[in-house]
This record gives structure tokens, sequence and C-alpha cells, in this order.
């Protein structure tokens, strides 16, 4: 055997093989992972707010199946269809998996046209500049790395640096350096590169996809989570907010807010509600509701409760009295309305009561102001009127007697004149007071006029009892006034009328006291005088 043909020899003058890659089985590789992903993640569970960028990350994965089974085609099927076309298809499918990637939490409309004018260059400069494999091969690793290194730009700037974004930003990162290298060599190679090379850089590159196929959909899948589990914590957090600032509201409120349960029980009442009832907090829940209301209108309550409960009524609103401890009672203005329960699977009213006491008192002085004299407090026309007639109404159906008294002043314009106005509102006042303590409670005394005043006096016996308060108010009257250091005498004349005998309605005896007021001023004033049965016609001035 020759020397140069030794078993040493030949072990020492064999080629090193260098390792390479098949790179058509990569590629069906990455088609059928493609598929495969489509496949999981068309079944995989999301929100509606994640509905398009799932769509985009499966479109975008539908896309780049098809673009590497054309790739893979290379050599069975035309150069148009395994390059220009296929490689386009790539960077579509790449754009939209990128947007799909930076586009969980908000759409950029500018972000995604960059994407899309990426691709577009990427797929113009190959099909223009993509003459010879190497600068195909070279194009095609600059358009992705202009693709996935714009995402991962962008998903670390628009969406912070939790964990799972920094990873998927670094294996953005690492497929850039990897496709960078394939360029480089690509480029400077003595050799044309192309898609079928098994060269080094080619091992790497298509390593690397087939790597971040894998992890891509991993990361998706892990982003996605995030995004949801951010979302949540941000819910969360809004409901903690929201119930915290309700709670606020619940105990600092100015009104009293409770719930009653099916039962009438309260189980939940607030710290105003408490003070406002003058109750423990801890006494009033789990107590019944309708044993805070007036007695006299609990039966009615708890009806309207369980009406409120069948939806007989969808919401209330009224004033009742309600009692405190001390056994004081409180006008509130109660407003309810039913809700369902769904942990306990029931309805439940819930009650807003507002103290309105002030507001009742402030109606009652000004219903007192509509119908009472200003100066002297008597009833005035208005309520004098009402109550003649409600009297007479009594004494027809009770068959009983009742007086009207007409009362003018005897020269009172000369206390005016002589001692002024201020004065003679004073003396007024006295004549009123003076008038009140005549008569019973039950009678009414009113001022209808500058100095006229009527007295209602009811269940009288007879004319003569009429007519000894008449004397009485008379000789009440002519006693002297001290006012102002003024000693002021006057006096009065006064007529009487007489139900049924000088008048059957209001306006036929308030005639007759008036004629008999008349006489008994032409009869020469401080007189007292009886209305005749036939009245006659009210005297002109």
């Amino acid at each position: 055997m020759p020397p140069g043909n030794s078993p040493a020899a030949t072990r020492r003058y064999r080629p090193m093989m260098s390792w390479s890659l098949d790179v058509r089985t990569v590629i069906l590789l990455l088609f059928f992972g493609n598929l495969v992903t489509v496949g999981i993640l068309s079944a995989y569970t999301r929100d509606q707010g994640a509905a398009r960028p799932y769509r985009l990350f499966l479109i975008s994965k539908l896309i780049q199946a098809a673009a590497w089974a054309l790739l893979g085609l290379r050599g069975e099927i035309s150069d148009l269809l395994s390059a220009p076309i296929g490689n386009t298809l790539l960077f579509i499918g790449f754009s939209l998996e990128a947007v799909a990637f930076v586009s969980p939490y908000k759409q950029d409309q500018r972000l995604e046209t960059l994407f899309a004018v990426l691709a577009g260059v990427g797929s113009f400069a190959f099909w223009v500049f993509g003459n010879t494999p190497s600068q195909r091969v070279a194009i095609a690793s600059l358009t992705t790395i202009a693709l996935f290194g714009t995402a991962g730009v962008a998903i670390l700037r628009n969406h912070g640096t939790s964990q799972v974004r920094r990873v998927i930003a670094s294996s953005y990162a690492l497929l850039c350096l990897v496709l960078v290298f394939r360029t480089g060599s690509a480029l400077s190679g003595p050799a044309e590169t192309g898609l079928m090379s098994g060269n080094p850089a080619q091992t790497a590159a298509f390593m690397t996809m087939f790597l971040f196929m894998l992890l891509g959909s991993t990361g998706f899948l892990l982003l996605m989570k995030e995004r949801t589990d951010q979302l949540l914590s941000e819910a969360h957090r809004e409901l903690q907010a929201r119930e915290a600032l309700l709670t606020n509201v619940f105990n600092t409120s100015s009104v009293a807010i409770f719930v009653v349960d099916s039962d009438g029980r309260i189980t939940l009442a607030n710290q105003r509600m408490a003070e406002m009832f003058d109750r423990p907090l801890d006494t009033l829940i789990g107590s019944l509701y309708v044993d805070y209301i007036d007695p006299l209108e609990r039966a009615i309550a708890q009806q309207r409760m369980l009406a409120l409960l069948d939806n007989s009524n969808a919401f209330l609103k009224l004033e009742r009295q309600y009692v405190r401890l001390d056994g004081t009672s409180f006008w509130g203005l109660l407003t309810g309305a039913r809700m369902y329960d769904p942990g306990a699977m029931a309805y439940r009213l819930v009650g807003v009561v507002a103290d309105i006491s002030d507001l009742k008192q402030a109606e009652s002085r000004i219903r007192e102001m509509a119908q009472r004299d200003p100066l002297t407090g008597l009833a005035n026309r208005l309520l004098f009127s009402d109550r003649l007639q409600q009297a007479i109404s009594v004494a027809q159906r009770d068959h009983s007697p009742l007086a009207l008294l007409y009362l003018d002043l005897d020269n009172f314009k000369p206390v005016n004149d002589d001692y002024g106005h201020a004065v003679g509102d004073l003396l007024l006042r006295e004549v009123a007071q003076r008038l009140t303590a005549c008569v019973r409670h039950s009678d009414t005394v009113g001022r209808i006029g500058g100095d006229e005043y009527v007295l209602l006096l009811r269940t009288m016996n007879g004319d003569g009892s009429a007519q000894a308060i008449a004397e009485k108010v008379r000789q009440a009257i002519q006693q002297p006034f001290d006012i102002e250091n003024h000693r002021i005498s006057i006096s009065c004349s006064i007529g009487v009328a007489l139900y049924p005998d000088h008048g059957g309605d209001e306006l036929t005896l308030q005639r007759s006291a008036d004629v008999a007021m008349y006489r008994a001023k032409r009869d020469g004033r401080n007189k007292v005088r009886l209305a005749e049965a036939a009245t006659p016609t009210l005297p002109a001035g």
C-alpha cells in the first residue's frame, strides 16, 4: 500500500465534514408548527377585549404556514411562488404577529401603519433587488429584523417591563442578532448563500426561527394572561376604591340608609340612622323596621313593605313619623326600593330616611302665616271663614246653636292720630289678648279688618248666654290699657247673631251680626245688640 494510502494517512488527510442542516425539514416543521398553533389557540378561551389580538395572531400563523409551504417547495414550483410571493407572505405574517404582540392593551394605529410600511418596503425590495440568492437572504433577514426589532422595542416602551415582556423582547433581540449574523454571512461569504444553504448562519437562523415559533406561541399566551391578570387587578383595585367610596358615603351620609330583609328585619344600617333614631347601631341590626314607626302607622307601613317586596310597588316615597328611644317622634321622608340580593337569592328593601322635622315646622309656620293675622296672631278672614263653615256644618248635624259676634272698636282712629301707629298696633294686640281671655279654647277669635274683630262661640245655650259673653267682652275692652306709658281708654260695639235664628248659612249669619254691630254704634257705641230675626239690608258706608 503506498504510503500516501495507508490508513493513518487516510485518517490524516480525510477532509473535515462541516455540520449542516436539512433546511427543508425545518421549513416543514415550521409549516406544521404554525398550523398546530392555530388549532391550539382557536380553542383557547379569551375575553371580548382580547378578540382582536387573538384574531391577528391566528391570521398571522395561517399566513406564515402558507409562506413556509411555498418556501419549502423551492425547486418543485416556480421561482415566483417560492421566492417573491413566499417571502411577501412571510413578511405580512410577521407584521401581523408583531401587531398582535404589541396590541393586547390598546390599539396603536401609527404603530400598525409602521409595521405595514416595513412589510411593504421589504416586499418591494425583495421583488426589485432580490436578484441573487444572497441578496434575497439579506433582504429577507433585514426586513424580519426591522419588523421584530420594532415589535420588541414597542412591547417594552408601551407596556412596561414585566418579566414576561422582558423575555419576549429578549427573544426578539436574540432572533434579530442571529438574523444580523445571517445577513453578514450572506453578503460577505465567498459563495452564494441561498434559502436551502446549510451553512452555520442558515443553521443558526432556522433553528432560532423554529425555537422562536415555539416560544412565541407560549409567550403570546403568557402575554394575554398577563393582560387578563392586569385587567383583573385594575378591576379589583377599582372595585376596592368604589367600595371604599361607597362605605365612606354610607357612613358619612346625612341621611339614614338601611337594608331590610324579607322578614322586615334590618340587616344593614349606617351611623346616621343610629343617631337619627337615638339608638345604638348594634341594636338596630336584626330589629324590626316597623318598630321604629309611629304606632298609628305601623299596620299600613307593614302592608306597604310587603307590597314593595311583592313588586306591587317598585318604588316608595312618603312622609311618616318615627319614634326615638326616649319616646319622642320626628318626621322623616322615606324613599324605598326593592333590590335582588344574589348572595341570599332573595329580595331586599333599601330605605333612605331624611329628617324633615325642620321642614315640617317651616311648613306649619307658613300655614300659620297664611291663616293668621300677622299683627295679633288671631285667625284671619280666610281661617275664620273656614272655622265658621265647619261650625255651621256641625250645628246642622247636631241641631245645636252657635253664636257669631262682630266687634268694632269705638274711636280707635284718634289713638293712631294722638299716639302714633306703633302705639295703635300695640293696642290692637292687647285687645286681641283680652278677647281671647273672654272665650273658651273651643271658640275662635279673629281679626278681619283694621279694628274689626269676630268671635265664633260654639254650643251656645240660647241668646242669653251669647249676650252674656258679649257683655263680658264689652266690659273687658272698656277697661283702660297701659301702653308705652300711656293710659288709653276705648270701647267697642258688638253685634250678636245666632244660628239658626239669624241665618242658616255663613253669609246670612255674617250679615246679621254685622248689621247688629252697626245698630250698636248708632245707639251710642259701647253697646251689645242682638240681631233681629228679619235681617235688614247692610247700610251703606
